[in-house]
């Protein structure tokens, strides 16, 4: 009698595991999905801000004048490192050198998330993308 009743609460405690894993499984998939997100983004933001920074510098520097070489120059070099490849144009580059002695490159990224797109979550909208900016000022010498 003793071991039927055991078997018992043996069967009942699988089933006790098996509705804890039902409920605390999409919850990690949602924590693992938004901290993959967000580091994505950040890379992106930091291969933005260092872009801006080459196209400063390659101004300041390198001294070249030609607007679309710096933006070539800054493109290039996000085009290489960002996740997903080939979203950045030479139109989401700003060059200002309206202050003398100074040079600002801004650039404005439209991230698009990878799975997140379009995903609403206790009335957080995750629209279909982010913008990421980031600019840099250089005194010219």
């Amino acid at each position: 009698m003793r071991n039927l009743f055991k078997l018992k609460n043996q069967e009942n405690q699988r089933g006790v595991a098996a509705v804890e894993s039902a409920i605390v499984l999409p919850l990690l998939l949602f924590l693992f999905i938004g901290i993959t997100e967000f580091g994505i983004a950040y890379y992106n933001k930091q291969v933005i801000t260092n872009a801006s920074r080459e196209g400063a510098r390659a101004g300041v520097i390198d001294g070249i004048d030609d607007p679309n070489t710096i933006k070539g120059i800054a493109v290039e070099y996000a085009q290489q490192r960002l996740i997903p490849r080939g979203n950045l144009s030479v139109n989401d580059i700003t060059l200002d050198d309206s202050d003398t002695g100074y040079l600002k490159v801004s650039i404005d990224f439209n991230y698009t998330y990878l799975i997140l797109s379009g995903f609403r979550f206790f009335g957080a909208d995750f629209g279909p993308n982010l913008i990421i900016g980031a600019s840099t000022v250089m005194r010219i010498e």
